[in-house]
């Protein structure tokens, strides 16, 4: 019982150590929920008091709760379990989504630092640019000159490294961000192996039939993790890559030299996750055993509880339900036109202080009054 207390510990923050305990907490009530699952479906308990039920065990002490019926704790403890398996799962999955985002925002930094550090030492080394230029019109250097002997000056004027770039900002050709952005993943790979695999690999997903390119490459890399393997120990070509766009093609795949185009299998891996978070957000893909993130259908009524739709309408108990439709608009339309009526019946007898009416021969016109801009509105209490 004593467990428990450590069971209602939250995680502080999204650092790996408590990202790593949640997960141990999951996986502890993974059984637990199921069970829950299937039992609470048969009780007919409310959404709203099973969560009641689950925050009491939040509330009461070990003591307290050994001290209660046996009967009564068990459905407080199965609630508290079924709730906060599903708690847990939101905060991992909200994990991912920010671990994610923080490793995007940090490429697209990185690239637009280069961007403009490329641009500036670009311009930098103009001069030298120009002074290898004259090269080729310098009356000093024998026409017969060796190119060897040329190239040992114009490297003396220019470093070698210096010369893409400055020949790309002479010929206005842009700095290619997202290879840079891409490069810059393929850098972090070691920090996103260690903090977003695991959440990864733990958690289940489930999405549409449009989403399915995406499911398959999500299912494929959390089959690789579960049995031990990571993906470069699988060969590239058994990777899904239906989902890959063709815009990213040229950054996801390596061209080794006398072989043929070979898949990057991190930047592979980033691209899943990165995908899977704007599906996430965007609602396309869901979490079943999760309150945040589940599926729009799970909030509605069973479509075969719906067959029954008029004793479910009659439970209700409310009246404009079970009317139809047409008499419910004609008595809403009754009640506008009641209420309209009166409020132009206030404003023809100057009953309402707020309105002024002005009146210029046959034509009336009628604003509100606002303070003047000297009037205090606050009391100076």
């Amino acid at each position: 019982m004593y467990r428990i207390s450590i069971l209602k510990h939250e995680s502080k923050d999204f650092s790996y150590k408590e990202l790593r305990q949640e997960s141990g907490r999951r996986e502890f009530f993974a059984p637990v929920h199921e069970f829950a699952r299937h039992f609470l479906e048969t009780t007919g308990i409310s959404t709203e008091s099973g969560r009641y039920y689950a925050s009491l065990v939040k509330f009461y002490t070990v003591y307290k709760l050994q001290r209660m019926p046996v009967a009564i704790t068990r459905l407080y403890l199965l609630c508290f379990a079924y709730y906060r398996f599903r708690q847990i799962n939101d905060n991992l999955i909200e994990a991912f989504i920010y671990l994610v985002d923080q490793y995007e925002q940090s490429a697209l930094q990185a690239a637009e630092e280069a961007a403009q550090s490329a641009l500036t030492d670009a311009s930098t080394h103009l001069k030298a640019a120009g002074q290898v230029l004259h090269l080729f019109v310098d009356d000093s250097i024998p026409r017969n000159a060796s190119f060897a002997s040329v190239r040992k000056k114009a490297f003396a004027l220019l470093p070698p490294e210096r010369f893409e770039p400055v020949s790309n900002y002479m010929r206005n050709v842009t700095f290619d961000k997202v290879s840079f952005e891409w490069s810059h993943y393929t850098a972090l790979s070691a920090v996103i192996k260690r903090n977003v695999r695991h959440l990864f690999a733990g958690l289940e997903f489930a999405g549409r039939v449009e989403d399915a390119p995406l499911l398959e490459a999500v299912a494929f890399l959390q089959e690789l993790f579960g049995n031990g393997k990571s993906p470069g120990q699988s060969k590239p070509s058994a990777f899904p890559t239906a989902f890959i766009p063709k815009n990213l093609q040229p950054h996801l795949y390596r061209t080794e030299v006398g072989k043929k185009k070979q898949l990057d299998v991190d930047r592979y891996g980033f691209l899943v996750y990165r995908l899977l978070r704007n599906a996430l957000e965007a609602g396309d893909v869901f979490s079943n055993d999760s309150t945040e993130f589940r599926r729009f259908e799970d909030d509605l009524i069973s479509d075969a509880r719906w067959q029954h739709k008029d004793d479910i309408l009659r439970e209700i108990g409310l009246p404009v339900l079970l009317a139809p439709i047409e008499e419910t608009l004609a008595t809403l339309h009754d009640d506008i036109e009641a209420q309209l009526k009166l409020v132009n019946h206030h404003i023809e007898h100057r009953d309402n202080p707020h309105i002024k009416v002005r009146q210029q021969g046959s034509k009336r016109r009628w604003g509100l009054v606002y303070p003047d801009p000297d009037e205090s509105v606050n009391h100076s209490f």
